[in-house]
């Protein structure tokens, strides 16, 4: 039996080969982590705005808000449509000390908060998501809250009727607002940068196929590789040589495109303090907006971000690993094609 011709040589090729399977499987995890997410990214920041921010029930639980107060004012004698919009109050009441017993109405607008409003109110105070469209929700919602805080279940109505007629009439222009809080969610939803990740989508699943493009370059080294590994300007050199031509190009765009999606990911991760998101108040940096949206809004980057965030990270260690494992394939097929070390095997070939 013939014993393995240069054996440290050989084994060290053997090993090129075995590098390349964990990077084409975390190649093909990364972006089937990644894939459904950005595919998905639409649809969950719709979600995210609608059912984890509550925006889908404002306008309801306004109306629900503005009725409870209107039932309370009720309770008073006073009409809150007609009373309420010039703060028309009475002067008199019979008795002077009439009181009125609203537990049931705060409830219902408690409830209201509990339901939407509260979160809502978080949202559009926000430093990065209370943009100007959403101020006047904003303002109407702590008016609500500010006057919810001075009521309690049975008062005078003398009292109560002013603080009621103010919780209708903030819950009434929410409402009549909710084309100027629309517009805002659309810009949220349909933002440049949500463009730019699903326009990129069928170039990253592309991505899928790109390991092989290194495995393709590695055959048609392992072909020269086995017939001598000589190249045709060298003495014994063998016309396996062309081989290493494809070799050269699959695994400089191998290479390449590994090394561009290294870069990138390196940059967004690292330089995130550098990457503007103009969609928020004040244009934070991606890093300040991440940090942000992972303490306040957990649930919120839970549902639209996290996962999307680890397969980046992970495609980012699998252009590492693919980076360094082009290199190593480099400095192997470079010694070879210098030292010859299969020469002898070569002539015999020959």
């Amino acid at each position: 039996m013939m014993g393995m011709q240069r054996p440290a040589w050989t084994l060290c090729f053997c090993f090129v080969w075995i590098l390349v399977i964990p990077g084409v499987i975390l190649t093909h995890l990364s972006l089937v982590k990644l894939l459904p997410h950005i595919s998905d990214l639409p649809q969950n920041i719709v979600q995210g705005f609608d059912q984890t921010f509550k925006f889908a029930y404002l306008e309801k639980d306004s109306k629900t808000v503005e009725s409870a107060a209107a039932e309370a004012l009720l309770k008073c004698g006073v009409v809150a449509s007609t009373v309420c919009p010039g703060e028309n109050y009475p002067k008199t009441y019979a008795p002077m000390d009439l009181k009125s017993n609203t537990t049931v109405e705060k409830e219902n607008i408690v409830a209201g908060f509990q339901n939407s409003l509260s979160i809502i109110k978080k949202v559009a105070s926000d430093k990065y998501f209370g943009v100007d469209q959403l101020k006047p929700t904003a303002k109407s919602l702590n008016k609500i809250v500010t006057d919810l805080d001075e009521l309690s279940g049975e008062m005078e109505c003398f009292k109560s009727t002013p603080l009621y007629c103010n919780i209708h009439r903030s819950a009434g222009e929410i409402v009549s607002g909710m084309s100027t809080v629309t517009e805002a969610l659309d810009n949220f939803k349909n933002s440049e940068i949500v463009k730019r990740w699903t326009e990129h989508e069928d170039k990253l699943t592309a991505l899928h196929a790109l390991p092989y493009i290194m495995v393709l370059s590695l055959v048609c080294f392992s072909f020269f590789w086995m017939r001598g590994g000589v190249c045709c300007c060298c003495r014994g050199g063998t016309i396996a040589t062309l081989a290493l031509i494809p070799f050269v190009i699959f695994w400089l765009t191998s290479f390449v495109i590994y090394l561009v999606i290294f870069i990138l990911g390196i940059g967004i991760k690292y330089l995130a303090d550098r990457v503007p998101v103009p969609v928020l108040r004040g244009e934070p940096n991606l890093k300040e907006a991440i940090t942000h949206l992972e303490t306040q809004f957990a649930a919120f980057w839970n549902l639209v971000f996290a996962d999307m965030a680890d397969g980046l990270d992970l495609l980012l260690n699998s252009s590492a690993f693919f980076v360094a494992v082009a290199l190593i394939i480099a400095l192997y097929s470079g010694c070879v094609c210098c030292c010859c070390p299969y020469r002898a095997k070569a002539k015999q070939e020959a």
